[in-house]
């Protein structure tokens, strides 16, 4: 039986309707690539606007991985809590920093080697300080290594009663490396950050 012409209109149809359906998906898709791009955008300009200094001058250890690291930018720099690989494969917590050396004493602001009951501060030289913080009524006993460059203080403070070698925690500041945005939001972007155009 011949087709007839409302037949023919609705085969030549197919191809047009599958051409606009696929046009849709890729616009969207689009949009949506766009939009997150966006809102990443302006999460990180949101999340870093308080901090000392440019994205460009902020430094990350390596060993961060993205699991199991959380930081914090503010005025006085940035934290990074993260869990320490230590050469016989214990996870450390510590505290990364980098932060903005006091003009009189070169160390953070609160970091005070001025009572030895508190605290034992040993110049290791290169610009490096060993801190030991001792038990007190409202501090745990800690070890800390301080490193002054110029404008920033790098600093590596254990977070737990397990020992960790000089050598590690120099390393742990040593090598280090300029975040990627993507690094800063995996950081700074914790779980219920949001904001007006989220």
């Amino acid at each position: 039986m011949p087709l007839g012409d409302g037949d023919n209109d609705h085969v030549s149809r197919r191809p047009l309707v599958l051409v606009a359906v696929v046009l849709l998906v890729i616009g969207y898709a689009g949009l949506r690539t766009a939009y997150h791009h966006t809102k990443d955008q302006r999460d990180l300009a949101d999340l870093t606007r308080s901090s000392p200094w440019s994205r460009d001058q902020l430094l990350i250890p390596d060993d961060v991985t993205r699991a199991g690291a959380v930081g914090w930018l503010e005025r006085g720099g940035l934290d990074i809590a993260y869990p320490l690989r230590t050469a016989d494969g214990r996870a450390v917590p510590v505290l990364w920093r980098l932060r903005v050396p006091h003009p009189a004493s070169g160390l953070p602001d609160g970091v005070d080697c001025g009572s030895p009951r508190l605290r034992t501060c040993t110049d290791l030289g290169g610009g490096s300080t060993l801190i030991v913080t001792h038990e007190t009524d409202n501090s745990d006993p800690s070890i800390a290594l301080y490193r002054t460059e110029g404008a920033t203080v790098r600093a590596i403070e254990v977070q737990g009663p397990d020992p960790v070698g000089v050598d590690e925690l120099t390393a742990a500041l040593t090598h280090a490396h300029r975040p990627s945005d993507a690094d800063l939001l995996d950081l700074l972007r914790h779980d219920g950050y949001h904001t007006d155009w989220s």
